[in-house]
């Protein structure tokens, strides 16, 4: 295992409750707000999490509290989806998986798995490749 991430499994069950409805009223709310963006015409990028009030506002406010400023929601809703590919982020960030599954491959060979409820800390910097597993929603903190 690299030391250059840290692997949480199962620490953020309270993130599991986001469901495609949450996602949807979210992208319409941004739409009209004109900050939504989409990575391809696959997977969805939410910019301003929680702004809505309701769960995503109080996830976005418990992650707060722990020094995260930004909230991002990733969904997929085709197997075949495209990611960002292999990038690195210029600040610190905590991936953490709310629905299907994602992995991460280091440049080290070494991947992580993220289930329902896992969270995976990557420093700023780190390269990584986001591959998509299944249908999923993913949340990223910064």
């Amino acid at each position: 295992m690299t030391e250059n991430y840290r692997y949480y499994p199962k620490q953020y069950q309270f993130v599991i409750g986001i469901t495609w409805d949450h996602v949807d009223q979210q992208i319409t709310y941004e739409k009209e707000a004109e900050t939504y963006s989409k990575i391809s015409d696959t997977t969805d990028l939410v910019i301003h999490c929680g702004v809505v009030p309701g769960l995503l506002q109080n996830i976005k406010t418990k992650f707060t509290r722990h020094g995260y400023r930004d909230m991002h929601i990733y969904s997929s809703r085709h197997k075949e989806a495209v990611t960002m590919g292999r990038h690195n982020d210029d600040q610190d960030v905590l991936i953490v998986q709310s629905l299907g599954k994602m992995m991460y491959v280091f440049d080290d060979g070494d991947s992580v798995t993220l289930n329902p409820g896992d969270g995976l800390y990557i420093p700023k910097f780190v390269y990584h490749n986001p591959v998509h597993v299944e249908p999923r929603i993913t949340v990223s903190l910064s």
